[in-house]
């Protein structure tokens, strides 16, 4: 009884910070405009995104079993996708606690170790940054001149609303706290050692290294490789599939897919609750977009606003969705196995 009072009060505040976050961003659109565009809208374009997206949950999962299975672990890639879905849920509150969350919650499916999973999730962070290097190598291929513009006006939107004089003291406490932690570690290791709470950490370190070095051990190499490239190509869809939704944006090409793929990344990869900085990024990656083809930034901004927030609430109700349908399946499965056992 209590773990459902627990666990319905837990969707409750889940649920409500993220409409809260959500409510934020939208008050910041023309929606005079955003209603005259959706009347021309093509709206299967818009659940072709939607659907790939939930394509990518089963891929990264399909690839997360192939990085446990050589610590022993054969997970079922249904247990992988619900924790996955909760992760991206959770990403909506609280910015990078899906990670933790979906450790977490494959623990209680499948009980594997959080620090082991925990370290094969750091382990594909690390890969995802190798892809978003490579996108944005092709990005810098394609769109040199439109990126030297989009960080133009990034670092015209900082320095018109963050005038603040430089200030080199938290760099002097930080460094002097490291000095001090140094100290009180070298003087003390030996006592440090023989305390619970190392045992711990020293566990914890062991199991997270385990799951980053699980790569070395896969057996299906050319298939995690397939799947990370498929992962790639389906967000870059994501964000290319929607062009044709809009009249004004129906005849971007690949190029343009390529460098708001980069853009839209750097919106999502900033440490702002719910992807708030999504939208926003959005509107300055079109205008860099307007300029470089000869248009008008003003109008190239207009449509980055309508067509970030588009794509954007989207995303977030296949997050919502699918996350609200984990939270039930992963409280199901864990029911179920303890029952099993």
């Amino acid at each position: 009884m209590k773990s459902k009072i627990k666990q319905s009060l837990f969707l409750i505040i889940a649920s409500l910070l993220a409409i809260f976050f959500i409510v934020i961003t939208v008050k910041q659109i023309d929606f005079e405009r955003v209603a005259s565009v959706l009347k021309e809208t093509n709206y299967f374009w818009i659940f072709a995104s939607m659907a790939i997206s939930i394509l990518t949950y089963c891929i990264r999962a399909a690839r997360w079993n192939l990085l446990l299975k050589p610590m022993g672990y054969h997970t079922k890639t249904s247990s992988g996708f619900w924790a996955i879905s909760f992760a991206y849920f959770m990403n909506l509150t609280i910015p990078r606690s899906g990670e933790v969350a979906r450790a977490t919650s494959l623990y209680k499916m499948e009980r594997v170790p959080f620090e082991k999973s925990f370290g094969t999730v750091v382990l594909e962070r690390v890969i995802d940054l190798l892809f978003l290097g490579l996108s944005f190598g092709l990005t810098l291929l394609f769109n040199y001149e439109t990126l030297i513009h989009f960080i133009k006006l990034g670092d015209k939107e900082n320095s018109s609303t963050h005038q603040v004089e430089p200030s080199y003291i938290k760099y002097y406490i930080a460094i002097g706290i490291l000095v001090l932690l140094v100290l009180i570690l070298s003087f003390f290791w030996k006592k440090i050692t023989q305390l619970p709470f190392f045992e711990k950490v020293k566990k914890f370190l062991f199991g997270l290294w385990e799951g980053i070095k699980s790569i070395s051990k896969l057996e299906k190499r050319g298939l995690f490789i397939f799947y990370s490239f498929a992962l790639w190509i389906c967000y870059f869809l994501m964000t290319y599939l929607v062009f044709f939704a809009f009249p004004d944006t129906k005849n971007f090409g690949i190029p343009e897919g390529l460098f708001l793929l980069i853009a839209g990344s750097i919106g999502m990869i900033l440490p702002v609750s719910g992807g708030l900085a999504y939208p926003y990024i959005m509107s300055i990656a079109f205008s860099a977009v307007y300029f470089t083809k000869g248009g008008d930034e003003h109008e190239g901004r207009a449509i980055g606003d309508y067509f970030g927030l588009i794509l954007y609430l989207a995303q977030v109700i296949s997050m919502l969705l699918f996350g609200l349908i984990a939270i039930y399946k992963i409280a199901r499965i864990r029911r179920d196995s303890t029952v099993g056992n």
